[in-house]
């Protein structure tokens, strides 16, 4: 639901406030009278809804779509909704509520699939091949609900992306009870969804989506063979994910996506909430730990409009397109599909892209207008390793003149084979006061590894270039690092080709036809291997 095209230009108990004064006060005052406390009412043991009880077969054959729906409708607030082990086929089309599992406007309620229980969604158009429901879908007015080892299955592929979500969860992003009456999604907020150990396959849409969703905790998750993303989010907050994989998406494998427009508004059609700027429900406060994304369609993460997330120990592998990590922006009059403002208080950490189409991407859509919105972003990358990209192994641009900010990268470790110029590369362009430490390339062939065009006020702490093979004709091969219109500090960089000809210059300055249009990039210390080398450095 987010796929973006790549450029082509390319993270204590508290005392009392009563208590505290007490103690600062000094006063020496008798202790508070004790009394007696009544002891509080047993928490009463909670009712099981069994579907077997309410007819469900389970046996994979029979539709259980008519006893499904009857055990969900006598569900009351505190009542476990119960699986055994089976096959439960739902093939019930167009069923009401769009759903074969409809939670809506109950809270303190649990889904739990036995082990070996799954949910068989075999209720396709049959002409179409295209999806006519959501598996699991929740709808506020909603507090503390969750979701155990269940597993939903599509029976067969759908033949493209529709009607169809694993899991789809709609609330509202405010703390009120209620929503605006021009509202159509669900009755009010959703909090406290735990999600833990489930499964989704095979789902026309998305794998698992959630929007105006608050104080979420998924530990364990895996989705694969959807035709949209496979874990989405928009407007939510208070997230933490833990243990989450992504095979064969069809979109995105983990997308935090909150949309712009001029006022706080919502899209009734999807179900999708937009803002001005960055909020507490822009996809905020999310820690993310150890996810895995293989295979898909677009994006490995895609982070657009989100503000302070934290990711640690994110691996993506064989994405046919997109960027392993995506942080991009759009405003309105852009070529963006949607609209949406620069990320912020971005920290990932432990990051591996391998054979993607790209690494990690940095994009800046203003339109015409400055405005800092669309290209101020805050994203700081550490302990990065990028191997074999198709496109740029790192690249941070923007599409006009008005430049893009915020990014750190340290330790960055990047391996291409790629023979095409400036494929497989460290590329800033359009960009002011990019931050980047510990820069490590190793390329197969001598091609232009990292480049800076119209970018201003750069840092580089150490920059190393290694070529392991040789050029077709080495002494026609251009420079491994070129700056271009751009000015900042570069304090080490270190180049190694031992089949460099003594012409070769590996690092080239342009400024323009006569040097005068910016301030030449300082380089501090410059090594070439070998130094037979004659001209390291070449300006204008």
């Amino acid at each position: 639901m987010t796929g973006m095209p790549i450029s082509r230009r390319g993270f204590l108990s508290i005392v009392p406030a009563s208590v505290a004064l007490a103690a600062c006060s000094g006063a020496s005052e008798p202790p508070p009278e004790i009394t007696d406390v009544p002891t509080p009412a047993p928490t009463p043991a909670r009712s099981t809804v069994n579907v077997r009880d309410y007819g469900a077969a389970g046996d994979g054959i029979g539709d259980d779509a008519t006893a499904i729906g009857t055990a969900v409708a006598a569900l009351k607030p505190g009542n476990i909704l119960y699986f055994p082990r089976g096959s439960y086929r739902f093939a019930q089309r167009d069923p009401p509520g769009t759903a074969a599992i409809l939670i809506a406007g109950i809270s303190d309620l649990d889904i739990d699939f036995d082990a070996g229980a799954e949910l068989v969604m075999d209720n396709l158009d049959p002409v179409t091949g295209t999806g006519t429901s959501h598996g699991v879908l929740i709808r506020g007015p909603a507090s503390r609900i969750s979701l155990r080892n269940v597993k939903v299955r599509w029976a067969s592929q759908p033949t493209s992306r529709s009607m169809g979500d694993g899991i789809r969860v709609v609330g509202y992003p405010a703390d009120t009870t209620t929503a605006q009456n021009s509202w159509t999604g669900s009755g009010g907020p959703v909090n406290g969804v735990s999600i833990s150990n489930c499964v989704i396959q095979s789902s026309p849409q998305a794998g698992a989506i959630m929007m105006g969703v608050s104080d979420i905790d998924i530990a364990g998750l895996r989705i694969q063979d959807t035709l949209a993303d496979g874990l989405h989010f928009n407007a939510c907050r208070r997230a933490t994910i833990a243990n989450y994989s992504a095979t064969n998406t069809g979109d995105d494998g983990l997308a935090l996506v909150t949309y712009y427009s001029e006022v706080f508004s919502f899209n009734n059609t999807a179900e999708t909430f937009s803002f001005p700027d960055l909020t507490d429900w822009s996809d905020a406060d999310f820690t993310i730990t150890n996810v895995a994304v293989t295979g898909g369609q677009a994006n490995g993460v895609r982070l657009a409009g989100a503000n302070r997330v934290a990711i640690t120990g994110l691996t993506v592998r064989e994405n046919r397109s997109g960027s392993g990590v995506a942080v991009d922006s759009a405003a309105p009059g852009s070529d963006g599909r949607w609209y949406y403002v620069a990320a912020r208080g971005l920290r990932l950490n432990q990051v591996t892209v391998e054979d993607c189409e790209g690494g990690i991407q940095v994009l800046a859509r203003p339109n015409s207008a400055a405005d800092e919105r669309f290209t101020r972003f805050d994203l700081n990358v550490s302990e990065a390793t990028i191997r074999n990209c198709a496109n740029w192994s790192v690249r941070a641009e923007s599409l006009t003149a008005q430049p893009a900010t915020g990014l750190r990268l340290d330790n960055c470790r990047v391996e291409a084979t790629s023979t095409t110029k400036g494929r497989g590369a460290v590329g800033l362009e359009n960009t002011q006061g990019m931050s980047l430490g510990n820069v490590s390339l190793r390329h197969k062939q001598p091609v232009l590894a990292f480049t800076a065009v119209n970018s201003r006020q750069f840092t580089i702490d150490y920059l190393q270039v290694a070529f392991t093979g040789a050029d077709e004709d080495p002494a026609t091969a251009g420079p491994c690092a070129q700056f271009q219109a751009s000015d900042g500090i570069v304090r080490a960089i270190d180049v190694n080709w031992p089949q460099a000809p003594t012409s070769w210059v590996p690092v080239r300055i342009k400024n323009g036809g006569d040097c005068s249009d910016f301030a030449p990039v300082e380089i501090g210390t410059l090594r070439v291997d070998p130094p037979s080398v004659t001209q390291p450095m070449k300006t204008c």
